[in-house]
């Protein structure tokens, strides 16, 4: 029992730093945009690209070192990344050896553990933080827990920075939580920016052994689901929507399907010759990552055109962003990005509303109005755009745009 406790507990506390989005064509704020005078070029801010193109700036090894993704999504397509000295070639020793599930193992990797966070490596000081917060393998001491978290925090641990910020909120020390609350929601966008996998959220029930829940687990079985066989044999048979739904599944990694951007666009290209739709918006997705194909814009303006000729109104923001960045059109054009933005907005599209105000914020194309701006994000908000909220958040804290 004491070894499935931990390896739950490491399990949750490895996904902390996970993040989700909605639809992907939105435009991005930075810092620079909440001073008195806004950029003089306002889309060459390199925080400000929904397509990927950030990519050269930051990695998610930088967005989040030490992480486990290695660990838990191993993939073929890409190599892993090479510990860069002793001490970190350590620390994924121990996190594996903690991750088996054996006894033997996870008691050596308890001691291993302190050995990389002596020398000062920050992510095995947020582990071992959280292990004498926890009380696992070792007396609870929430002293020592505040002294590990910190010296990681400083040295950049995204982790230990939540787990402070946390501490600081239930001591009412609302000052110095914010502060790190910020810097974590700004690495939380720009890991929004830098990956080429359009995340989604996918609610997951962890299964601790306890009950018989054959129906949760049998739901992450992969290409071994069975409901996933029948949905793939029905579009192996020319049905458009399963084509899709098959695409989906892969494109977004659902269902305990590993990402498969080859065979997502497989499926789309189907789905379409069969007069379905919607895979028409993804299809221009796909090219303007640079999903699994070469990037090409002027592919992705054309499948994007043809979404919205299909009453699709989100690809409506992804044509705006275009006419913005001046990607797969003829130039730059920040008049019909605007109107594109405002179709979207029209038809209930909540990315509209988002996009509207950043063109505000920035004065992109028009004249700059912050409260205008904040207004359009709160509308933004209200639906569920996480952006917004961030975006909201700063507007707040900072004092700008302030109305009531």
């Amino acid at each position: 029992m004491p070894t499935a406790k931990l390896f739950i507990s490491l399990l949750c506390f490895s996904l902390l730093t996970l993040s989700v989005t909605a639809r992907p064509y939105v435009l991005v704020l930075s810092q620079e945009d909440f001073k008195d005078e806004p950029p003089s070029d306002p889309d060459s801010s390199p925080e400000w690209d929904e397509f990927g193109d950030s990519d050269s700036y930051k990695s998610e090894e930088d967005l989040d070192p030490g992480s486990w993704r290695q660990i838990f999504e191993p993939t073929s397509t890409q190599p892993q990344p090479q510990p860069q000295s002793d001490t970190e070639a350590l620390y994924y020793s121990v996190v594996t050896k903690l991750m088996t599930g054996d006894a033997r193992l996870i008691e050596e990797g308890s001691g291993e553990i302190e050995t990389a966070a002596e020398s000062g490596y920050p992510t095995a000081q947020s582990v071992l933080g959280f292990l004498w917060g926890m009380g696992l393998l070792r007396e609870r001491s929430k002293q020592k827990a505040f002294v590990y978290h910190h010296f990681a925090s400083d040295g950049g641990n995204m982790q230990s920075k939540m787990a402070l910020a946390y501490t600081y909120t239930r001591q009412d020390m609302f000052d110095k939580s914010v502060k790190l609350y910020a810097e974590l929601a700004e690495v939380a966008v720009n890991g929004f920016l830098i990956s080429k996998d359009s995340p989604v959220i996918e609610p997951i029930r962890l299964h601790n052994g306890a009950e018989d829940n054959k129906e949760a687990l049998r739901k992450s079985k992969g290409e071994e689901d069975e409901d996933f066989q029948i949905l793939e044999y029905q579009a192996q048979k020319g049905n458009a929507a399963a084509m899709y739904k098959v695409g989906l599944f892969y494109y977004f990694g659902l269902r305990g399907l590993r990402r498969d951007h080859s065979k997502a666009l497989s499926w789309f290209l189907k789905a379409v010759e069969k007069g379905e739709p919607r895979s028409m918006e993804l299809l221009g997705e796909i090219y303007a990552r640079g999903s699994g194909v070469e990037r090409n814009y002027t592919k992705a303006f054309e499948w994007l055109t043809l979404a919205s000729k299909h009453h699709l109104y989100s690809a409506y923001n992804g044509i705006g962003y275009l006419y913005v960045k001046g990607y797969g059109v003829d130039s730059k054009n920040y008049t019909k990005a605007k109107e594109y933005f405002e179709k979207a907005a029209e038809n209930d599209e909540v990315g509209g509303h988002y996009n509207l105000g950043v063109m505000f914020l920035r004065g992109i194309g028009v004249k700059r109005d912050v409260r205008l701006a904040c207004k359009y994000f709160i509308v933004a908000a209200n639906n569920g755009q996480p952006k917004a909220f961030y975006q909201l958040a700063k507007i707040f804290h900072l004092g700008v745009g302030m109305f009531y």
